[in-house]
């Protein structure tokens, strides 16, 4: 298994709270032309698309309305993944297409560290990990596993992992928490 999936993660009020603040109208979402970091911004490649919300970007903590209400997600998967530093959390958001869209292979950092993923809402568009590691991906590169979104799901993998999402077909809308976070290093 290339990553590891955990059904329930958080308790159940916990959760719910969460995702109605999330999903709900008044949530700010801030328009990305592109979700994975890439410069194109062509007719090829509209639907890379989506919007997102930082929590921590650059790791340091971003003045975020429900900040206080992701922090102890992001300390509890933390301490599951085993690491003490966070590099960055948001929350992603990409809308339904009519056709499906594969959205465009990457990996969040180039040096060592855990990714996650906790989806949010009830929706379509599997999350895809590749064969490949620090920016090797190429057209013929295989797709080795798919995760499927299900409310309250995290997904831990290495984060030099190529890797990319589906936008929804059967939904409006596919939200997620994307997290970095990596050990420190300490001298002796």
């Amino acid at each position: 298994m290339i990553c590891e999936v955990i059904d329930d993660f958080l308790n159940k009020s916990y959760f719910k709270e969460l995702q109605e603040i999330i999903e709900s109208e008044d949530f700010l979402w801030l328009y990305k032309k592109n979700l994975t970091w890439s410069n194109k911004d062509n007719l090829d490649n509209m639907q890379n698309y989506g919007f997102d919300h930082w929590f921590y970007k650059d790791e340091g903590q971003v003045e975020s309305p429900v900040g206080y209400l992701v922090k102890p997600l992001l300390l509890q998967i933390q301490d599951k993944i085993g690491c003490d530093k966070i590099l960055r959390a948001r929350a992603d958001m990409v809308t339904w297409t009519k056709e499906p869209f594969l959205h465009e292979a990457h990996q969040d950092y180039t040096f060592p560290h855990k990714a996650c993923v906790f989806y949010i809402n009830e929706t379509d568009g599997d999350t895809v990990f590749y064969n490949v590691q620090k920016n090797e991906y190429n057209k013929d590169c295989e797709i080795k596993e798919r995760v499927s979104p299900k409310p309250n799901r995290l997904v831990i993998f290495d984060g030099e992992l190529m890797h990319s999402g589906h936008s929804p077909t059967k939904h409006k809308r596919r939200i997620l928490i994307n997290c970095n976070f990596m050990k420190q290093i300490t001298w002796t």
